[in-house]
């Protein structure tokens, strides 16, 4: 990586327009709608499967680090007060907006590949899903919970890996030949 590419995804200069931070809304919104009703849940706590990243891929796609990280906040928050399952705990908000941020740095004006969506979910999965997201529980629920819990969502993460890397890697690419005017 060059200083001008670091520099120049560091950067917050046009990021937060009016315009984009119209569509980060929006998108926002249509990921909360998404883990409404687009989530198949097995428990109150536990999902099966859900498209809810997919706003924030695109967000982190468009936009940038500094948009996913605002991003994951917004969206977290807004999901929460929306639909709230338990106690908020504010180290989840970290865990979205970091989510978002795995993405930025995979997609933000980089070419969309299948590896790039293959690696970052996997990243996602495991530094998220299985690290933070343990620890949270940990504090929240015990460690003998957390890890009933990662044992179970283990198998439900490998299962739909490649299924969430192909599904985000066919968005993002509508969406980049949609060729959005949005900065």
């Amino acid at each position: 990586m060059t200083k001008t590419f670091l520099c120049e995804f560091f950067s917050v200069k046009g990021v937060f327009t009016l315009r984009s931070c119209v569509f980060m809304g929006l998108m926002a919104a249509i990921s909360v709608i998404l883990g409404i009703f687009g989530t198949i849940h097995i428990t109150s706590t536990f999902r099966a499967i859900s498209v809810a990243y997919i706003p924030g891929a695109i967000v982190a796609m468009l936009f940038g680090p500094w948009a996913a990280l605002t991003f994951g906040f917004v969206a977290d928050m807004v999901k929460f007060i929306v639909s709230p399952r338990g106690a908020y705990f504010p180290g989840y908000s970290l865990s979205e907006m970091l989510h978002y941020f795995i993405l930025a740095c995979f997609f933000y004006k980089q070419k969309i590949n299948i590896w790039r969506c293959l690696i970052s979910r996997l990243l996602v999965i495991i530094f998220i899903y299985f690290s933070l997201n343990f620890l949270w529980q940990s504090i929240m629920f015990g460690t003998a919970s957390a890890t009933y819990f990662t044992g179970v969502r283990i198998i439900n993460n490998l299962v739909q890996w490649p299924f969430h890397s192909i599904l985000m890697l066919i968005v993002c690419k509508q969406v980049l030949r949609l060729n959005l005017h949005i900065k």
